[in-house]
């Protein structure tokens, strides 16, 4: 009986002193008085343009979290909206050209191009305060241009223009009453292209929509 209570206390001295896993060892350096790793939780509740634009980034060579100002015009709801990356920071009211519906197919039919644009160039205008310049006709564009040709919609000697972009108002007022005056540019009040002009840059991705 002594036998099985020495070994039984045996016992237990082993096991207060080595734990479940075997016998514990603290790192040296183990500190209490670290900070805790900040925790940053992935952001899931995104909306669907969001998603989207997080696509366009990646197609376009943005990935592992590059940040680039990225416009969305939405032509229907007459907006144009400033990004940081896929995060918004400011919405802004905007005129487009005299066809504000449609697609731009050709010179002289004065639509907004839709699709999605790299930035040329920027430099100061002397009507619309600020001109940036957008890619239009894109490969994409061609392609449309090419398909109506070949199905008639389009006459032989039609051109697909150019010089499409993003400027300012001589006439505010204009804009005010939300004309349509271009000839397929996107326009803004001077005081907001003026206000977003200097984050645009030859990274700078242009998204117009037709809602």
């Amino acid at each position: 009986m002594r036998n099985l209570t020495c070994a039984l206390l045996f016992l237990l001295i082993v096991l207060v002193f080595t734990g479940c896993g075997g016998r514990a060892s603290i790192p040296p350096e183990a500190n209490l008085d670290q900070p805790l790793p900040v925790y940053e939780p992935k952001q899931t509740n995104l909306t669907p343009e969001q998603k989207y634009l997080e696509q366009v980034l990646n197609k376009n060579g943005f990935a592992n979290g590059s940040k680039p100002t990225v416009i969305v015009v939405h032509k229907l709801a007459r907006k144009l909206t400033l990004y940081r990356g896929i995060t918004p920071l400011k919405t802004y009211k905007i005129v487009l050209g005299n066809d504000p519906y449609n697609d731009k197919l050709r010179q002289g039919d004065a639509c907004t191009p839709e699709g999605v644009y790299r930035v040329v160039c920027k430099f100061p205008h002397q009507k619309w305060s600020y001109f940036i310049l957008l890619d239009y006709p894109n490969t994409q564009n061609w392609l449309k241009f090419g398909r109506a040709k070949k199905a008639g919609r389009l006459p032989e000697d039609a051109d697909i223009g150019g010089a499409i972009g993003i400027h300012g108002t001589e006439d505010a007022g204009k804009n005010l009453s939300g004309l349509n005056w271009t000839k397929g540019c996107v326009s803004l009040f001077n005081n907001d292209l003026e206000e977003i002009y200097p984050l645009i840059t030859d990274k700078t991705l242009v998204v117009i929509q037709k809602d």
